[in-house]
């Protein structure tokens, strides 16, 4: 064992530099991984522990408070796998947030009475005034509102609820697991007790109670939930919103999982590259020092414990520095945990994992292991004799590819071709590295276009129709009032749309009421088509899946009491609703309701101020106009926390990419001029510079990387947009309106190829000093 160690060290000093930039690699692979394994490990249990603690609901099912009863509460307090339920009374409003984060944001707002107690939805105050505010109205945000939305303790807040403004006091930041962001579509704050009755006392019929469920251990809650809107029809309860738990937890984790995904994807992406290099170098050290290995057999060293004295190393290295990249992980995780708690809307602190660090070093050093032992298996097959006089099994005479007679061209070119061919192993390794590497390549350029250059790709993936414009009206001549918006300046077409909450066949669902479907900005049918007419319906993925409805069906959809049959048409996605939706037209929507939809979407022509148009549509209307929003900024605000992300992603992926091709070429041409030194003396003392055989070393790798890099990025057009579907699938998404333009793909791919041949020169630049003798001797 002790001469197996002394053997070991020599051939680690005498591949130091080669060895450590396979360690190099190692240490970026182990800590993308490691950030991955921890994002996976520590953050959906930070989830759940968070929501333990605050004794979050299973289900939150919210009725108005007039339909409440002893009756109903009892009902549900018996079903078999209720263990808990405490109903909370509260404020149900649709209302625009003034100025969050220098828009107007409009949702619907549950308005909680801050007194009330709480055994369920528990809250925890993250920051508070400690002295009462005298004389103020308080008000108490959550998280998400407080920090997104920028507003700090002792900051004033304006609610515009139907055409009313009303101003509180940030007196504290709480965070709860019930509404805490806006995936739900649904926020909650929080009044002490005197605003909350003056807010009701304002809007007489708006209280509502909400049913926070807590639920046996290992229930099916989908369909407990199912069970309880039942028990709420029968005593003639309507509910407004429901929501499971796991669905609650589903959308506010969605970036998480998602950017955790990409993360390990990015990981086995970099451990390929690994493995390609270890074995590359492994099985040209052996080719290199073969004559050493016949003297070691001829010295009793068996086959076996040669391999043992090349692997050990490779395995050392791997060992120490999968340890260091895990290790330099958890200085790059705070900053991106802040970015998901953002999303999530809950503060959480990730510390160091045990499990991630132990699983990162024993992946990377167990595959390090297989595949170094595999690529020095040749040894096995070595005889003595014939290694020391420099021959392998099989080995013959290599053909003589480009000869310098036969090939036409001038002697640089075709001395360039040969080197070229003068090895079929680097030309592999090269092609597969630099082949994988554009893959990241391509899909950071993937995101840099739909993300940056065309944002509205990837927003319209995730939300829903998104005008420049809402502007709530309540003149009685809408269709006079929505042509003369239509003729302001910077108006491009308007269009009478509204959201409402609807029941399809008893569940409760988002209605997207349009006048005309076709001329719609956002098109999120993935299947069949939009309504066109007042018989026809187009329903959500998940609505599809519960109420095993198709194209071809018939859903009965109630609003206000009156119920009326349509016929499905489409299938629709709504990220933000969690596919639990439905499409009818203006004309189909009068059918069971007589209400008029009073909600305009205004689309600007290019360039146009969102902000002058509403200040112009404000004084042509006055008080018709009950509230505007500046949706195209609120878009835009919504849309900087993807681009922060997105960002990261890409200059990672770029930072990475320059490393990883640094050290592949570095380890690829050092073998090369070791190989070749001869060659490079005999042509260096026969007339040619240093300068003709950089550029003839550094031109021979230029073929291959060209035809990876265009090919990789070429085949991009066939798998990006089956990694998209796989990506946006998992949040809902059944449609993305992601592209792959060809010419962002072979830019990137072009701006590789230089790189590559950046670093090829400055790695060749060596031969320009060493002298012909010594590179014929040596």
């Amino acid at each position: 064992m002790k001469k197996i160690a002394h053997l070991s060290h020599y051939f680690f000093r005498k591949d130091k530099k080669q060895i450590l930039s396979f360690g190099f690699i190692i240490l970026i692979t182990s800590l993308i991984l490691n950030l991955a394994t921890v994002l996976a490990l520590r953050i959906d249990p930070a989830y759940d522990r968070q929501s333990e603690e605050l004794h979050s609901a299973d289900i939150d099912m919210v009725i108005p408070a007039m339909t409440d009863s002893a009756a109903l509460s009892n009902a549900v307090a018996s079903h078999v796998s209720v263990t808990q339920l405490e109903k909370q009374r509260a404020i149900l409003q649709k209302a625009v947030m003034k100025d969050f984060r220098g828009t107007d944001f409009e949702l619907s707002i549950m308005f909680y009475n801050w007194d009330d107690s709480r055994a369920i939805h528990r809250l925890s105050c993250v920051e508070c005034i400690e002295k009462a505010l005298s004389g103020e109205n308080a008000i108490y945000l959550p998280l998400y509102i407080a920090e997104f939305g920028e507003y700090a303790l002792g900051e004033k807040i304006t609610f515009s609820v139907d055409g009313r403004d009303f101003t509180y006091t940030v007196a504290g930041v709480v965070q709860e697991m019930q509404y805490g962001n806006a995936s739900a579509e649904i926020m909650g704050v929080f009044l002490p007790d005197a605003p909350y009755r003056q807010l009701a006392e304002d809007f007489p019929g708006s209280e509502v109670v909400n049913y926070a469920v807590r639920t046996v251990k290992g229930a099916d809650n989908q369909t407990v939930l199912a069970d309880l809107r039942k028990t709420a029809e029968e005593h003639h309860a309507a509910v407004l919103s429901a929501l499971t738990g796991e669905a609650k937890k589903q959308s506010r984790m969605m970036v998480t999982n998602l950017l955790t995904m990409i993360l390990a994807a990015f990981a086995v992406i970099v451990l390929l590259v690994s493995i390609f290099l270890c074995q590359f170098r492994i099985k040209t050290s052996v080719a290199e020092e073969m004559a050493q290995m016949g003297v070691l057999q001829s010295l009793g060293f068996t086959s076996g414990g040669i391999i043992k004295a090349i692997v050990l190393p490779y395995t050392v290295t791997a060992l120490l520095f999968s340890v260091i990249g895990a290790a330099g992980s958890y200085a790059l995780l705070p900053s991106l945990v802040n970015v998901l708690a953002l999303q999530a809307g809950f503060r959480f602190e990730v510390a160091f994992s045990a499990a991630a660090l132990i699983l990162t070093v024993a992946l990377l050093t167990a595959v390090t292991l297989i595949f170094t032992r595999l690529a020095a298996g040749k040894i096995h097959h070595l005889q003595p004799i014939a290694a020391i006089r420099g021959i392998t099994e099989g080995k013959g005479m290599r053909k003589n590819r480009f000869a310098i007679a036969r090939t036409p061209g001038g002697v640089n070119c075709v001395l360039t071709l040969k080197q070229m061919a003068a090895s079929a192993q680097r030309n592999v390794l090269l092609f597969a590295v630099l082949f994988v590497m554009t893959i990241l390549i391509a899909f950071s350029g993937s995101l840099f276009y739909n993300v940056i250059m065309q944002p509205d790709h990837f927003m319209n993936t995730l939300s829903d129709e998104s005008p420049d414009v809402i502007l709530q009206v309540s003149s009685s001549d809408i269709s006079g009032m929505k042509q003369t918006v239509g003729h302001l300046n910077g108006a491009e077409k308007v269009l009478s749309y509204s959201v409402l909450q609807v029941q399809v066949e008893k569940e409760n669902a988002a209605a997207f009421v349009c006048e005309d479907f076709s001329k719609a900005q956002n098109d999120g049918c993935y299947e069949g088509r939009y309504p066109a007419s007042d018989r026809e319906i187009a329903i959500g993925s998940t609505l599809a899946e519960r109420l095993g409805s198709g194209i071809g069906d018939t859903a009965a959809v109630t609003y206000g009491g009156k119920s009326h049959s349509y016929r499905v048409v489409g299938l629709v996605q709504s990220v933000n609703n969690r596919g639990e939706i439905c499409e009818l037209t203006e004309e189909g929507f009068c059918v069971i309701s007589e209400d008029k939809i009073r909600s305009l979407y205004v689309y600007l022509n290019n360039g146009a101020d969102a902000d002058v148009f509403i200040e112009n549509a404000k004084a042509v209307f006055g008080e018709s106009i009950v509230s505007a929003v500046n949706a195209a900024k609120k878009q835009s605000e919504a849309q900087s926390m993807y681009t922060a992300i997105v960002n990261i992603v890409i200059i990672a992926v770029f930072v990475v990419t320059i490393l990883i091709v640094l050290l592949i070429l570095y380890v690829i041409i050092r073998s090369m001029i070791t190989q070749r030194r001869q060659e490079f003396g005999i042509c260096k003392a026969i007339g040619y510079s240093g300068r003709q055989l950089v550029a003839q070393t550094a031109g021979s790798l230029m073929p291959v990387t060209i035809a990876a890099a265009l090919s990789s990025a070429l085949l991009g057009l066939v798998w990006l947009p089956a990694v998209y579907n796989v990506i946006f699938g998992m949040i809902g998404a059944m449609k993305n309106h992601m592209e792959q333009p060809v010419g962002i793909l072979l830019l990137f791919a072009a701006a590789e190829i230089v790189v590559t041949l950046l670093i090829s020169v400055f790695w060749v630049r060596p031969i320009k000093k060493i002298e012909a003798y010594s590179l014929i001797k040596e």
